[in-house]
């Protein structure tokens, strides 16, 4: 089964191995993150208190209750940083209520992880980085650092035109962009241009897990990770793993 797990990157320090290898890590603070809901193929997987849903018939007859959905598919909604009250708008702390979580609050980051089969965990449940204890590789996905609008050469690594040989004024320009004489006139679709630059979702795949600090919740994985310090990231047990080849 899927291992998953919300957080937060803290920043980067190194770690030494008992040989005394030098190791560059980034460290996590994973969780503790609260079950919201759990999403099921069918309805009758769903427990008794879960399986009851409102439909809004307005003022006059207000709201009719219903058997709840299957959703069609097997995930566990997450949250992770926890909003307070004042802060809260009323539907997600309706939300957050339904699920057996004290009532008054929501959380900032919430998503889902998802399973090929129905996981244990129920809503209400609290889960913490305990559950990498084991795990060698992970995926990382976080949001990168925005850099606002940039040209170009700075977003795409395009390279510039001549400094000289009658070149005036455009040499971080990009020349000539569409086609004339052709069937399919204009920009090509996706066309690389000058444009707001990073503030996008990356995945790192199979990075190594040095160390799980159950003590303080912290997570430390090898190598770099997108976003900011205290940027939110979604960490899961790797999908692909490299085997080595035997020689």
């Amino acid at each position: 089964m899927t291992k998953g797990l919300l957080g937060k990157k803290l920043g980067m320090t190194q770690y030494f191995e008992e040989d005394g290898t030098v190791v560059p890590c980034t460290v996590l603070e994973m969780g503790p993150c609260k079950v919201l809901q759990v999403k099921v193929k069918d309805s009758s997987e769903l427990p008794e208190e879960q399986n009851k849903a409102f439909d809004n018939r307005g003022k006059r007859k207000g709201k009719v209750e219903r058997q709840r959905r299957g959703d069609g598919y097997y995930a566990l909604q997450l949250g992770f940083d926890e909003r307070i009250a004042r802060r809260t708008k009323k539907p997600a702390a309706g939300h957050v209520a339904r699920s057996g979580v004290e009532d008054g609050h929501s959380y900032y980051y919430v998503k889902e992880i998802r399973f090929k089969e129905l996981p244990e965990a129920k809503a209400g449940d609290e889960i913490t980085v305990e559950i990498f204890e084991g795990v060698n590789k992970v995926d990382v996905t976080g949001t990168t650092k925005g850099r606002g609008w940039a040209g170009w050469i700075k977003r795409w690594n395009f390279r510039r035109q001549p400094m000289s040989h009658g070149t005036k004024k455009v040499h971080r320009h990009a020349g000539g962009l569409g086609r004339t004489y052709s069937t399919a006139k204009g920009l090509s679709k996706g066309h690389k241009m000058t444009g707001h630059y990073g503030t996008e979702r990356v995945t790192i795949q199979s990075i190594d897990v040095v160390k799980v600090d159950t003590e303080r919740n912290y997570l430390w994985i090898r190598g770099a990770v997108p976003g900011p310090r205290n940027g939110y990231v979604m960490v899961r047990e790797a999908v692909k793993t490299k085997k080595k080849k035997q020689s």
